[in-house]
């Protein structure tokens, strides 16, 4: 019987069948069972550009962001947990229920991380869903949406601030704060609510911890370390491309829609 439901799952989600509303009928472990097979072949089969020896990565990565998204907007499939895909991929959701935030690894190869965010907002009785991240021309843009999304907070009314981890290599991170809201039919960034900026972007050194910028929900604070730049053997004229912290802390707090800096 088992065996028999995962098989009907696999059609009507192969199939986009747009009569999905007998939420009762649906096996929600067999969908997220499917789904992560289709994210582990993918991972399996990375390498694989050409398909010389498998299916071709691309194929299969395609396949699953299509059959995420179209499992994403029913509303028969609010009821899947996602118990076994959470464990190869990041899913959030806001407190007030509303957004759910999915982000995985492209697995692109070296140290150039490529994660790409799926979300599903519920607006008036609707559910939207989009992506997070900037792809133009089959590829996907440096603007700092290539991330990790792994932590969101309700800051203000049907406004969230979500906080995103990526590495573009070279021995450095980044984290990303975005103010997300539902606008002209999508989830898009706030603009210019971080002192001018769209996102907060702060890099450091690789396993500085300490430095990682953190967000204080009650205060409503951003705090951050000050950062300057390093030299080799302390010569001014031989920049290591490594910033160092100055032990200062700096703060953006969020006031009338926006992240303002405190003073110094």
């Amino acid at each position: 019987m088992k065996k028999l439901t995962f098989i009907f799952s696999f059609i009507i989600l192969i199939g986009y069948s747009t009569t999905l509303h007998a939420q009762q009928s649906i096996d929600a472990g067999a969908i997220d069972n499917y789904l992560t097979s289709i994210y582990k072949k993918f991972s399996d089969n990375r390498h694989d550009y050409g398909g010389s020896y498998g299916e071709a990565r691309d194929t299969i990565l395609i396949r699953f962001q299509n059959t995420l998204a179209e499992t994403l907007r029913k509303e028969s499939f609010l009821n899947v947990k996602y118990d076994s895909l959470s464990e190869y991929m990041r899913i959030i959701a806001s407190e007030d229920d509303k957004l759910k935030i999915i982000s995985w690894d492209e697995f692109n190869g070296g140290t150039w991380h490529v994660y790409n965010s799926m979300y599903q907002y519920k607006v008036n009785n609707e559910l939207a869903v989009g992506f997070l991240t900037t792809k133009t021309d089959d590829q996907y843009s440096t603007d700092h949406t290539e991330v990790y999304h792994y932590q969101i907070q309700l800051i203000d009314k049907d406004k969230y601030l979500a906080k995103a981890y990526g590495t573009h290599g070279s021995g450095k991170e980044f984290y990303v704060f975005r103010l997300l809201s539902f606008r002209d039919g999508v989830l898009k960034d706030c603009d210019g609510c971080f002192n001018g900026d769209d996102q907060f972007i702060y890099e450091i050194t690789r396993g500085h911890d300490e430095l990682i910028p953190q967000y204080n929900s009650e205060t409503k604070e951003i705090a951050y370390h000050e950062l300057a730049e390093g030299y080799i053997d302390g010569d001014l004229d031989s920049p290591s491309g490594f910033m160092k912290a100055t032990g200062k802390i700096l703060k953006l707090r969020y006031e009338n829609g926006a992240f303002i800096p405190l003073e110094k």
